[in-house]
C-alpha cells in the first residue's frame, strides 16, 4: 500500500527561497522585530533660572517738581515788647540733590540778612532802657550766605513704589552774622523760624518722590520676555517669568539704582507658543540673578546621519580569511530604546543584515557612537547557517569603531544661533544682552523621523533699558 506525502505549499515556497537566497549567496534576514518602535520622547525639563535687571531712575524730575512749588523767598518778623526783636528776609537757590547709598542728599544755597533790636526789660509796651540795635546782611550790606542740608532715606516698595523719608539736618553758615544777646545765637533764631518752612519742603519732596510709579520701568520688560524669541533651525524661546523681586537701592549721584530679579523657566519649543501675556505681579523678597538654563531637542534626521556614517564606512574592507564584504549602503532606524542599522553589502556574500547598539555621547568631542553593536537576532540565525565567519569578533569590533557620528558642526550651529538670538533689541526698545556659557547633551531619544538629541544650555543674560 503506497503513502501519499501533503506537501505544504507555504513550507515549500519558503524553504525554497531560503535555499534560493543561500544558494546565490545572498542574505536577507527579518529586518529586527523592534525597527520603527519608538520610546515617547520624555518631558522637557524647565528649570527655574533668576535674570537679572538693572534698572536706573533719575529723581531730578521729581525734585525738580517740588522745588518748583516751594517759595523762592521767605520774610518774617517777631516783635515782644521785651527780649529780642527782629525781622529777616532769606533767598534760596534751586535745590540741589545728589546721592550715596541708600540715601539722597539734598542741599539749598541760601542768602538770609536780619534786623532789629534788643530790649532788655519793658513796661507798659516801652523799653525802660534804650534797646539795642543790630543787623546783618540788611540794607545797602549784602545778603549773608549759608547752606541748609536735608536727607531722604529712600525704600522701594513692594507695588513698585518709592518710598521717602526727607528730614532736615543741618543749616551751615558760610559768612555768619556774630550777632549774640544774653546767650541767644540769632542763628538759631532764624533757624527756628524756618525750619517749619524746612518740614513744608520735606513734606513736599516725599509726596512727589512718592508719586513715582516703577511700573513704567518694569513693565515693558516683563512683557518683553514674554515674547517669542525665534533661535533660527532650533526653535522659538519663551523666558516664561514667573515673579519679580528688587533689590535695596544704589544711588549715584541723582540716579537711583536697583536690580530687578526676574524668575523664570526659560523653555524652547519648535513651534511658535500662542501664549497670552501675564500681568505684573508683586514684588517679592529679592533673589539675586544666576544666569538662565534651558533645555531643547536638537533633530539629526537619520537619512543626514546614515549618509555621514556611509561616507566613513564605504571605503572599508571587511574580511575573514578569503571572506570579505564591502558596505554598500547604510540605513538607521529606530529599534525601541537601540538605533538600528540597516547594512546592505556586496563581496563573497550580498545582501542586508541588521545591527542593533545603543548611542553614546561624547560631549568634549561633540560625537554620538554606538556602543555594544551587535547583529540582530535574525541576523544571527541567517549568519549561522550561511556566513557564520561573518560573526567574527574583529569584524563586530571593526564596525562598532567606524560607527561615530560628528555632531561638532551641529553644536557650533546651535550655539551660534541660541547666541545670536540672545542678542537682540525687543519691542519697546528693550535690549538683551545674552552670553552663552555652555551646550552639553543630557539624553537622547529615538523617533520616527530623527535622533532627537536633548541638548542643556547654561548662560547668563542682561537687560537693557534705553
Amino acid at each position: 500500500m503506497s503513502s501519499i506525502v501533503k506537501i505544504n505549499p507555504l513550507r515549500f515556497s519558503v524553504v525554497g527561497l531560503i535555499w534560493f537566497f543561500t544558494s546565490c549567496g545572498t542574505i536577507q534576514p527579518e529586518v529586527p522585530a523592534s525597527a520603527n518602535q519608538v520610546v515617547a520622547v520624555k518631558p522637557m525639563p524647565t528649570v527655574n533660572s533668576t535674570i537679572n535687571i538693572p534698572i536706573r531712575v533719575e529723581l531730578k524730575p521729581f525734585i525738580k517738581l517740588a522745588d518748583q512749588s516751594f517759595d523762592k523767598e521767605f520774610k518774617g518778623a517777631d516783635n515782644p515788647c521785651s527780649g529780642l526783636r527782629y525781622q529777616y528776609k532769606l533767598k534760596r537757590e534751586p535745590i540741589q540733590l545728589t546721592g550715596k547709598g541708600k540715601t539722597v542728599f539734598l542741599g539749598l544755597d541760601v542768602a538770609y540778612g536780619f534786623s532789629g533790636e534788643y530790649c532788655a526789660a519793658c513796661v507798659f509796651d516801652n523799653c525802660i532802657n534804650p534797646p539795642i540795635p543790630f543787623s546783618c546782611g540788611w540794607g545797602d550790606e549784602s545778603l549773608r550766605r549759608a547752606k541748609i542740608k536735608l536727607k531722604s532715606d529712600v525704600e522701594l516698595t513692594s507695588n513698585y513704589r518709592i518710598k521717602s523719608t526727607t528730614s532736615f539736618t543741618e543749616f551751615t553758615p558760610i559768612d555768619p552774622c556774630r550777632v549774640t544777646f544774653a546767650q541767644i545765637n540769632i542763628n538759631d533764631v532764624l533757624m527756628s523760624q524756618i525750619r517749619p518752612e524746612l518740614g513744608n519742603l520735606a513734606k513736599m519732596i516725599d509726596a512727589e518722590i512718592g508719586k513715582q510709579d516703577l511700573k513704567p520701568y518694569i513693565l515693558p520688560v516683563w512683557k518683553a520676555l514674554q515674547e517669542d524669541i525665534k533661535i533660527p533651525a532650533t526653535g522659538y524661546l519663551r523666558f516664561q517669568p514667573q515673579s519679580l523681586s528688587v533689590s535695596e537701592i544704589n544711588m549715584n549721584g541723582s540716579i537711583l539704582n536697583f536690580n530687578v530679579g526676574l524668575t523664570a523657566t526659560p523653555t524652547i519649543q519648535s513651534s511658535p507658543w500662542n501664549k497670552p501675556t501675564t500681568a505684573l505681579p508683586a514684588l517679592t523678597p529679592y533673589k539675586k540673578g544666576s544666569g538662565f538654563e534651558v533645555y531643547t531637542d536638537l533633530k539629526m534626521n537619520y537619512d543626514s546621519l546614515s549618509q555621514q556614517l556611509f561616507e566613513i564606512m564605504k571605503t572599508e574592507q571587511f574580511a575573514m580569511g578569503k571572506e570579505k564584504i564591502n558596505i554598500t549602503s547604510l540605513k538607521l532606524f529606530p529599534a525601541g530604546e537601540k538605533l538600528g542599522v540597516a547594512v546592505g553589502f556586496t563581496g563573497t556574500k550580498k545582501g542586508t543584515f541588521y545591527l542593533l547598539g545603543n548611542p553614546d555621547f561624547d560631549n568634549t568631542k561633540s560625537s554620538l557612537a554606538l556602543k555594544n553593536v551587535e547583529y540582530d537576532i535574525a541576523t544571527k540565525n541567517v549568519l549561522i547557517k550561511t556566513a557564520k565567519w561573518m560573526m567574527d569578533e574583529t569584524i563586530r569590533k571593526k564596525l562598532e569603531e567606524q560607527m561615530v557620528f560628528d555632531l561638532s558642526d551641529l553644536m557650533n550651529l546651535t550655539k551660534k544661533s541660541i547666541a545670536e538670538s540672545l542678542n537682540q533689541t525687543l519691542d519697546g526698545g528693550i535690549k538683551i544682552k545674552g552670553q552663552l556659557k555652555s551646550l552639553s547633551i543630557s539624553g537622547w531619544s529615538l523617533q520616527q523621523d530623527a535622533l532627537w538629541v536633548r541638548a542643556k544650555t547654561m548662560g547668563d543674560i542682561q537687560v537693557i533699558m534705553d
